[in-house]
């Protein structure tokens, strides 16, 4: 069932949550939870499965999320088969899932570990693509649960949460003055 906060409340647009009804929550928000769902199909597919997308708004979400190698070294490119199951690491199948997350562009975006089964390199990568999708000008709020210090860098605010409730606010760099922070995100 539809969990109502005990305190307080959540708010899209200024609207309870509890208020919008299915569609026009979807329409709002999206969920990009840490599972990630593929498609038996072509990475156009897999990244913009309702269609509508050029091919230069997919090559832009695609290096947003460091999954443009996917299609660059592939003869088929954007047409480039994969199986939801088996054909790709689980870092690239995250890749996938993030540039979908992109390509959508729900005004609130949520997103659950988005760089967790990446390497460093490419976790950081993805980091500095987040910002330019999601910035612009249509106003667009993305919320990013995670411990990675790349992405908490880029975020514009951070909220440190110990055992369900928010102990400090801040910056990423001002944050790093707290031990309890630095125990979480850099242990």
């Amino acid at each position: 069932g539809e969990r109502v906060p005990d305190a307080g409340a959540a708010l899209l647009g200024g609207t309870p949550v509890s208020s919008l009804g299915t569609r026009e929550r979807r329409s709002v928000l999206l969920v990009a939870a840490h599972r990630v769902d593929l498609f038996d199909g072509s990475v156009r597919f897999n990244v913009d499965p309702h269609g509508g997308h050029d091919d230069d708004a997919l090559t832009r979400v695609l290096a947003a999320s460091s999954a443009d190698d996917l299609v660059t070294v592939h003869p088929d490119g954007l047409e480039r088969r994969i199986r939801a199951s088996g054909s790709l690491s689980g870092g690239q199948r995250q890749r996938i899932a993030f540039a979908r997350a992109l390509a959508h562009d729900a005004p609130v975006m949520l997103l659950q570990d988005p760089t967790s089964a990446v390497d460093s390199v490419t976790e950081e990568a993805i980091a500095r693509g987040l910002r330019a999708p999601r910035h612009g000008g249509a106003s667009r709020t993305t919320v990013v649960i995670t411990s990675s210090p790349s992405l908490l860098a880029q975020a514009d605010h951070v909220v440190l949460v110990v055992d369900g409730r928010t102990v400090a606010t801040g910056t990423h760099s001002q944050l790093l003055e707290r031990a309890d922070y630095v125990e979480a995100v850099l242990r």
